[in-house]
């Protein structure tokens, strides 16, 4: 799928509705834009990472966390026999060893962790372990603003000529801005929906989309859940 830079929608704007805007204003309501479509194109990335002082520092393009793993595999210690029993940390290592690179890309290897957020750090209750955080990250244009695709761009463009057009509305109170102002909010939020809804799905998203309709995967009892391994 071909991306636009962020700026390709101020184009758009000025050759579609002739309108014009600062670059403050523009990056201003047309963020506020695609945070409406929320429609976010982003990459799976995995970080590695030592905690410290029990805090792990994330890198700056993190949006969403999907999952954090510490390096051991997850296993039972106890059974009836044995409280200290490794048989099944053996078990689980040789499993490991046999998985093909074909699983799904959000699978880690790895147990499941508590963890706390806040302000791009994640806090834990143990020190000085080696964590996976796996993360969707936006893909950013040259300028460090969200990548588009051409839906996007026509609906951030509808937005941006909306929201100045009813700025000017209400300054002037000009009832014939404030009819233009309407219309231009219908013409926003049908490529608004148009926008949230994928240009294509592949018969690999088809697929996984049906794995998760009629998946059989149950979570156990004290053991991490992964179902897309």
């Amino acid at each position: 799928m071909k991306l636009s830079p962020f700026y390709a929608a101020n184009a758009h704007l000025n050759e579609f509705w002739g309108i014009t805007l600062t670059d403050d204003e523009f990056e201003n309501i047309g963020m506020h834009g695609w945070d409406k479509i929320n429609n976010k194109i982003s990459r799976l990335y995995r970080f590695q990472g030592v905690v410290k002082n029990f805090e792990l520092e994330l890198p700056c393009n993190v949006d969403i966390i999907e999952s954090v793993h510490s390096h051991s595999q997850d296993y039972s210690r106890k059974d009836n026999i044995s409280t200290n029993n490794y048989t099944n940390l053996s078990l689980e290592n040789d499993i490991e060893s046999f998985k093909s690179g074909d699983t799904n890309p959000f699978y880690t290897s790895g147990k499941l962790i508590n963890y706390e957020e806040g302000n791009g750090v994640l806090y834990f209750k143990t020190d000085g372990i080696a964590v996976t955080v796996v993360y969707k990250g936006i893909v950013l244009d040259d300028d460090g603003l969200p990548s588009l695709n051409y839906k996007e761009v026509e609906a951030i463009a509808n937005y941006c000529a909306f929201v100045s057009t009813r700025k000017k509305g209400m300054i002037t109170k000009d009832q014939a801005t404030i009819q233009l102002a309407q219309m231009l909010q219908q013409e926003w939020q049908r490529t608004c929906d148009d926008a949230r809804n994928p240009i294509h799905l592949s018969q690999n998203d088809m697929n996984e989309l049906l794995d998760v309709k009629s998946s059989w995967n149950r979570k156990r009892y004290n053991s991490s859940f992964k179902p897309l391994n």
